[in-house]
């Protein structure tokens, strides 16, 4: 092979390396539309919907894996979950559980996958190699929201109707504690850097916050805010949490710092499921009722983009791609 050719092949090669790298670093939000049984699949650099992916079973929970590109759908009335492929948006697989698959998560490791079961008062451990389930444990009555520690040491499980939070130590697949909280925990949310998990309680409509400190979960403040407050999302190196309100319509601004409400923004109607941008500052929104998703500016504190998904959006998890 002559240099001339070379040089060509070399520059298609680093063509293709280029076009392949931008594919795996693509950013997306899933969006589950339970009404009309799909995921709505947004381009976060475009902001606009790329592709509808049928998934039976009013889907409502999402949980995407980082770390092999899947992402992971809780089917309700379909007795488990999905698994879709992050780069070619399809179905690869369906995963049995039973009773209501709700709420869904995956280790920061991408090892393991949790999905609460609403009616079985249960949370199924998965192993994400294989599908293969690991461990199936009893929890509190109708478990909703799953949050895991960057460590991949605890598993915390909002059990709505004994209005309490579960820690669950991952090494040993045993409850360590559980703690009481507001009434009606759904979504929780894990931050860190300040060791707190925050609980967002839909029929007190306030925001437990709990220390995650130590070996057990401490009581540290409980935040008023709109009518009942269904989930929440950290944004801005965790200096704020925005809330969800779904009868009101906004999403409540909390300032992690002084952990007061310094603000609620109005978006779509009846907003469920909050997830934060990879770029830490923009908050994606799903309105169940209008079929949209508000997109809201975190430094600005104003939604700068409505996106309409579909009928019946929830989108209830991590449901933004890295």
């Amino acid at each position: 092979m002559n240099n001339q050719c070379k040089t060509v092949l070399q520059f298609f090669l680093v063509l293709c390396f280029a076009y392949s790298s931008n594919l795996l670093a693509q950013s997306y939000a899933f969006i589950t539309n339970q009404l009309d049984n799909n995921v709505a699949v947004i381009d976060l650099a475009t902001n606009e919907v790329i592709k509808s992916i049928t998934v039976k079973g009013k889907p409502v929970g999402v949980a995407v894996n980082h770390k092999n590109n899947q992402v992971y759908i809780s089917t309700p009335q379909g007795d488990g979950f999905t698994v879709l492929d992050g780069n070619t948006l399809e179905v690869i697989n369906r995963v049995k559980v039973g009773g209501a698959s709700v709420g869904i998560a995956v280790s920061p490791d991408g090892q393991r996958i949790f999905v609460a079961d609403w009616y079985e008062n249960s949370v199924s451990i998965f192993n994400s190699a294989d599908l293969h389930l690991e461990k199936k444990m009893t929890v509190g009555k109708s478990p909703s929201g799953l949050a895991v520690s960057r460590d991949n040491r605890w598993l915390y499980v909002a059990n709505r109707m004994d209005d309490s939070v579960s820690q669950i130590d991952l090494d040993k697949l045993s409850i360590r504690n559980t703690t009481k909280v507001g009434a009606h925990p759904f979504g929780i949310s894990l931050d860190e850097k300040a060791q707190r998990l925050y609980s967002a309680n839909v029929e007190s409509n306030d925001v437990s916050v709990l220390s995650t400190k130590g070996s057990n979960l401490k009581r540290v403040a409980r935040i008023k805010v709109g009518g009942r407050p269904y989930a929440s999302a950290l944004a801005l190196d965790g200096k704020l949490l925005f809330v969800t309100n779904q009868d009101d319509s906004t999403a409540s601004v909390i300032d992690t710092k002084t952990l007061t409400e310094i603000k609620q923004i109005e978006v779509g109607e009846k907003p469920e499921g909050i997830s934060t941008s990879t770029d830490d500052r923009h908050v994606y929104v799903a309105n169940w009722f209008d079929g949209t998703v508000s997109v809201i500016d975190a430094q600005t504190l104003s939604v700068v983009k409505t996106i309409t998904s579909s009928d019946g959006s929830r989108a209830f998890g991590d449901f933004i791609s890295h």
